[in-house]
């Protein structure tokens, strides 16, 4: 309710507002209504749209004396023509008839700055030293009749006809060139401002050249006729151009308000993604700041230059629920000036970084549930083959020993011919089954890998190959516990599927298996002068990769075609 009626007493106040604006500006103007109706009419309407501009202009931030600056560019238009009348005006219509154009200069040149900058006032102060004394000189140096008025007061201190014929020519034309080096600064301001601030100034930076313009063309009209004369056609086509200027104003009013709705395209860009780089460009999108940056505070290398390196920068830092900051952003000072889209802007962001933060979170705590749940899954399968590889040991492979020993004591004690040849075939026979169970139990887990370690299971490997193939490893065999058992296996069996690709495949000479190990991983490099030209896609190399990559190894390929293959593999060290 409160609000409700703060805004009924500021529109209220608006409305009064522009009610003595207009009064005043009928009043002052008042016989030129009836010289000339349609400049007098122009004149009101642009008083009124400045003063209205500059009623909106002052709910800004640091924007007030921008606001006054435009309501007293409209209110001294209309004093321009205070000459209409007699007494002393049309002297103040000579001397001070140009007010009007240095507050408008300086809400030009200012708005949405806080301040002016340094050869901006000297620029303000020479137009209104020049304007003031130039036009002083014509008034002490002339009568009212030269100036076309029959006013009973003049200052005519040395009038003298072809001296302020002179001065006439002088002030008009330094007004020209100084309206022309105004606008040579209009156009610095439109290329030096960036971002927010040149959309938002362009639209009067325009209609402020073209105003300029218009009054240069104004001075030189004022040139080309005699003093007592007015070239009333050229106030009123200036008066018309002075009209777009606060109509400007007032779209960048309107506009930067209407800037909070690309909060929605922001909302729009981070909606599939939400990490650091997306938010960095949807920011510099949506504020249209190239260089913008967010950094993300989980490297904290990056904190401690923060205060000492982007003290002349906006700083915003995006927080947790809970305080901890998450992020910086790091943007254009200039971007202060639009506080309210920033921080919606930030805050938008935050959301959605906090959001992806949860998930990323919530997908970092299932993806290590998933390898834990893996490592389960290949300790249960190798102890498994272990157990397997016991039961083939210590129960079959023993009672075929023993049966084995029963029909060697048997052949002895025959001596049937007959049964004896009958024996032994029969011990034969048992003796490949022995030798292929073996085979079969050092296939599904090695003993030795258990009991002598990699290396020389490896050598027992490579002793039963038809290469010469050397195994290059650690003097000392390292523990289980340094290593871990399924690292030691996975490189045990990758180790024999790429060696069974090298003498199946590779048609080479010899081969070399290299075993490193440090406290992080366990490296297995295993090489041939053989061909080359391995292919990823194969079935053995498929086989390597699945196994390397369910303990998150790496495997490198490097086989060029007629120069060998070295398959590098890198497990980590559980």
């Amino acid at each position: 309710m409160a609000l409700s009626w703060r805004v009924r007493s500021s529109w209220l106040t608006t409305a009064a507002a522009l009610v003595v604006a207009a009064g005043f500006s009928a009043l002052v103007q008042g016989p030129l209504w009836h010289q000339d109706a349609a400049l007098a009419a122009v004149n009101l309407a642009v008083t009124l749209v400045f003063v209205f501009t500059g009623l909106m202009l002052r709910r800004e931030p640091g924007q007030l004396g921008v606001a006054w600056a435009l309501m007293l560019t409209g209110l001294f238009r209309s004093v321009d023509f205070i000459d209409a009348w007699n007494g002393p005006w049309p002297f103040y219509g000579l001397v001070f008839g140009g007010v009007d154009r240095l507050f408008g200069g300086y809400a030009l040149l200012r708005y949405p700055n806080s301040s002016l900058l340094r050869y901006q006032r000297v620029y303000l102060i020479a137009v209104t030293v020049w304007m003031l004394v130039g036009r002083m000189l014509i008034a002490i140096t002339s009568t009212a009749q030269w100036n076309g008025s029959s006013t009973w007061w003049w200052p005519a201190l040395i009038p003298d006809q072809r001296l302020t014929d002179v001065l006439n020519y002088a002030v008009n034309a330094g007004e020209g060139l100084l309206g022309a080096t105004g606008i040579v600064l209009l156009v610095m301001r439109l290329v030096k401002t960036t971002g927010l601030d040149r959309i938002v100034i362009a639209p009067f930076i325009v209609a402020g050249i073209a105003a300029v313009i218009a009054a240069i063309a104004s001075a030189v009209s004022q040139m080309l006729v005699s003093l007592n004369s007015t070239p009333n056609g050229a106030y009123l086509l200036e008066s018309a151009v002075d009209l777009s200027v606060p109509l400007a104003f007032l779209v960048a009013v309107i506009q930067r308000a209407l800037l909070l709705r690309n909060i929605s395209t922001l909302t729009s860009q981070i909606s599939e993604g939400a990490d650091v780089s997306a938010i960095r460009y949807a920011l510099r999108s949506t504020l249209h700041d190239p260089t913008l940056d967010v950094v993300d505070l989980s490297a904290p290398a990056l904190v401690p230059e923060l205060d000492t390196q982007q003290q002349d920068r906006l700083v915003e830092v995006i927080r947790t629920e809970a305080g901890t900051p998450i992020a910086v952003v790091i943007a254009d000072p200039a971007l202060a000036r639009y506080r309210g889209l920033f921080d919606a802007a930030v805050q938008t962001s935050g959301l959605a970084l906090k959001h992806a933060q949860l998930q990323a979170q919530a997908a970092r705590e299932k993806l290590e549930q998933v390898r834990a749940s893996r490592a389960r899954i290949i300790e249960a399968g190798l102890a498994e083959r272990r157990r397997i590889e016991r039961d083939l040991h210590d129960g079959v492979q023993q009672h075929l020993l023993g049966l084995a020993a029963r029909l060697t004591a048997a052949t002895t004690r025959t001596t049937d011919p007959k049964a004896t040849a009958a024996f032994s075939q029969a011990r034969d026979e048992l003796k490949e089954v022995l030798a292929e169970l073996r085979d079969l139990a050092h296939g599904i887990h090695p003993a030795v890998l258990s009991q002598a370690g990699l290396a020389a299971a490896l050598e027992e490997v490579v002793e039963r190959l038809p290469l010469p193939i050397r195994v290059i490893g650690p003097a000392s065999r390292a523990s289980v516990s340094q290593i871990g058992a399924a690292a030691e296996a996975t490189a045990y069996f990758v180790t024999c599927e790429a060696l069974t690709n090298v003498v199946k495949h590779a048609k080479a000479d010899s081969a070399t298996v290299t075993i490193r190990i440090d406290e992080s991983h366990l490296d297995i490099e295993i090489a041939d002068n053989g061909i080359g030209g391995v292919m990823p896609s194969g079935h053995g190399i498929t086989n390597i990769l699945d196994r390397v990559s369910a303990l998150d190894g790496t495997v490198t390929i490097d086989s060029p075609p007629d120069n060998g293959t070295r398959i590098a593999v890198r497990i980590p060290c559980c």
